[in-house]
């Protein structure tokens, strides 16, 4: 009922100055309700509400003021019902507004590009309205013709109300983004700006960090005096991107794109296996390996011997993290830095209500 009144009022307002409703205006508005569908319907929802508001005779709403009678009114949304079929196979549209409760999937989403433009002119040229005044400022959700799902929202920075986009794709590539945005609408291109590195770092909300043991330092050179003959592997950054580990729908992937398992790993400490090394940096990322080799690969490796968030030892069984545990001689974070973890898969969207989680640290001092 409320989307045959929804309907029809927005029809009504589109022909509410028109004297004749002749086959132009039946085909204008068939034409609309198949290319820029209402609010988050399909062209078949609308089709489908239309003729069974008219078979069951639902009253004509009144909000829109109209100079024709019911009966001409009636004929008319009948006639472009029956255009709309003769349309068939209707176009496959290039994107669609998602429903409200869509937000829960912009939760790790990227902000790819700012658009210095006002809501209003958006809507104008998408011919799509935003969800205004919501918790989550004003924004709208859509589903683009490769499946991918992207999201308008502002305000995002401070000093002014531009909007920003944002892809919740996992590998998001900004300027295919982007240019699928402005070739499905007429969003003038001038005013869209991919963000940078350097854009977003402000956004960024960074972990603490804690130091390597001093005692190690050096551990990475030949002939150094920690290991003797032996040397730590020092990973660079793009060396490290092997090792790293990324979350999607609460599971675990390595850098290959599996399911992370640490059945046949080995650490020094669990020797019988089932658990991997980890650390993790100052931005959540996470880096892990099956191989804990004495004086040759640690939890200094992932990171140069830098200060890292979290250190430990992980079990993963097909994905699902099982433990997490603070086991790393080389670090010895305090108990928070833990905690930092679980926080940083938990916001990515591990289920963290089962992880057990394993400290050989003391409490931390209480402040």
């Amino acid at each position: 009922m409320n989307h045959w009144q929804g309907i029809v009022n927005s029809i009504f307002y589109s022909i509410q100055f028109e004297h004749d409703l002749d086959s132009k205006t039946v085909d204008r508005i068939a034409y609309a309700l198949v290319t820029e569908p209402i609010s988050t319907l399909t062209p078949q929802e609308e089709y489908q509400i239309l003729s069974d508001g008219l078979a069951a005779e639902l009253a004509l709403p009144s909000v829109v003021p109209m100079r024709q009678g019911a009966p001409e009114l009636r004929d008319f949304l009948s006639r472009t019902v029956a255009r709309m079929e003769e349309m068939r196979p209707w176009p496959e549209l290039p994107y669609m507004r998602l429903p409200e409760e869509s937000i829960i999937a912009f939760r790790d989403a990227q902000p790819i590009a700012r658009i210095s433009a006002r809501v209003n002119d958006i809507e104008a040229r998408m011919s799509r309205g935003f969800y205004w005044g919501t918790e989550y400022g004003t924004y709208i959700p859509l589903k683009m013709r490769s499946g991918r799902i992207i999201g308008m929202f502002t305000p995002f920075w401070d000093d002014n109300d531009d909007i920003v986009l944002v892809d919740t794709t996992d590998d998001a590539d900004p300027d295919s983004v982007i240019n699928e945005l402005l070739s499905a609408t007429r969003i003038d291109p001038v005013t869209v700006t991919r963000l940078t590195a350097d854009d977003l770092d402000e956004f960024i909300e960074e972990y603490a960090t804690t130091p390597m043991q001093p005692n190690f330092r050096g551990e990475n050179l030949p002939g150094n005096s920690v290991w003797g003959d032996k040397y730590v592997a020092y990973l660079t950054t793009d060396e490290r991107e092997s090792y790293r580990l990324t979350l999607h729908d609460g599971l675990l992937y390595n850098a290959q794109g599996q399911l992370y398992d640490t059945g046949d790993a080995r650490t020094l400490w669990s020797p019988d296996g089932g658990r991997a090394i980890f650390a993790m940096d100052s931005r959540g990322d996470l880096y892990s390996s099956p191989h804990h080799v004495l004086g040759r690969f640690h939890h200094s490796s992932f990171l140069a011997g830098e200060p890292v968030a979290g250190a430990g030892e992980i079990e993963v069984r097909a994905g699902r993290v099982l433990l997490i545990s603070d086991h790393s001689t080389h670090y010895r974070p305090a108990r928070r830095f833990t905690e930092q973890v679980v926080d940083s898969l938990a916001r990515q969207g591990a289920s963290v209500d089962d992880i057990q989680v394993e400290y050989h640290q003391p409490p931390d001092p209480v402040q």
